[in-house]
């Protein structure tokens, strides 16, 4: 028989709103208890939208005991309590990114859960483009892989909240709260084993990036790959993935519904691929969402880690850890 797992929600941001309780609400396998946020009005709209009965902050503490797992979604700076909190409860956990912004801190997280029972939320790994990528690289088809260069850039002019123009609270800028996701699928795409950055050039504010170009060497079993990132909040790039090969260059973007295009090293030949539907992965955002959630019971019901296991992030959160400490 299949268990049913009883799960609470602390945080009522658009994550939650948009991505997380459309899935939530419509798995066999989860019955969503509760949720709480410290903005009340937010947190009674949520209930009114999805029907979750909304939790007071003064009955949080037993809340959490009679869940199995619970769902964070606040800001990165106010969540270690709340994460040792769940843990010393013996539940699981699901936290959204930035989950750490050093390794040390990571693993300490980590430590505190069996691995099956702790998800970080890197959703974007199951999108199509990643495995298919990863299997062109894996299957040499165009040779070895020379050299990458990734860009991600939008001009976005906005009213800031605290949450994101404190660094304390967001953990860093532009690379850390939107970038880390591409980062990450990177890491997956060329199998990486470890990654060290070289040189960063960057417009930040105490540690809030802007604009950055750093050059990192990405080590895998079949040797080093050079990358160099652009990722701007104040510049409109020309965002996507380019991975030159050794008889041909790739150009894509990170996202659900990217067209691949394959140039000859004369470029003279051109090839695109622009149906990804027969190919195994997402297919949309919430199609990711799904997939995630579904490997995340599949871990708890298994009690193997898997792809959506904190332990399986930590190259990712080193590699942003060295970005940062290059900044100062």
């Amino acid at each position: 028989m299949t268990k049913k797992y009883k799960l609470g929600i602390i945080g009522a941001g658009s994550i939650v709103e948009l991505s997380h309780l459309p899935i939530l609400k419509n798995l066999d396998q989860i019955e969503v208890c509760w949720q709480f946020d410290k903005n009340i009005t937010r947190s009674d709209i949520i209930s009114k939208m999805f029907q979750v009965p909304v939790l007071r902050e003064e009955q949080l503490e037993n809340a959490i005991k009679e869940i199995d797992i619970c769902l964070l979604t606040i800001p990165y700076g106010v969540r270690r309590s709340f994460i040792e909190k769940i843990a010393a409860n013996g539940k699981s956990l699901f936290v959204e990114k930035p989950f750490a912004t050093t390794i040390e801190e990571h693993e300490y997280y980590c430590g505190l859960f069996p691995s099956y029972k702790l998800a970080v939320g890197f959703q974007r790994r199951h999108y199509k483009i990643v495995s298919f990528v990863q299997q062109l690289i894996k299957g040499n088809f165009f040779g070895a892989l020379k050299k990458i260069h990734f860009r991600e850039g939008y001009f976005v002019l906005k009213g800031g909240n605290r949450f994101t123009s404190e660094v304390n609270l967001s953990g860093g800028g532009v690379i850390i709260e939107s970038a880390i996701h591409s980062l990450d699928q990177i890491l997956l795409i060329t199998s990486a084993q470890n990654v060290l950055v070289n040189e960063v050039k960057s417009l930040h504010k105490n540690l809030l990036d802007y604009d950055s170009v750093f050059t990192s060497l990405i080590s895998t079993n079949n040797g080093e790959i050079p990358i160099t990132c652009e990722i701007s909040s104040l510049r409109n790039l020309k965002s996507g993935l380019e991975m030159e090969f050794e008889n041909a260059t790739i150009n894509c973007q990170l996202t659900t519904d990217t067209k691949i295009k394959i140039l000859s090293n004369n470029n003279e030949a051109v090839f695109t691929i622009s149906d990804m539907e027969k190919y195994v992965g997402a297919n949309s955002i919430s199609h990711s969402f799904y997939i995630f959630w579904n490997e995340f019971l599949t871990a708890l019901n298994e009690e193997k880690d898997n792809l959506t296991s904190g332990t399986s992030s930590i190259l990712t959160t080193g590699w942003i850890e060295q970005i940062y400490k290059k900044m100062n």
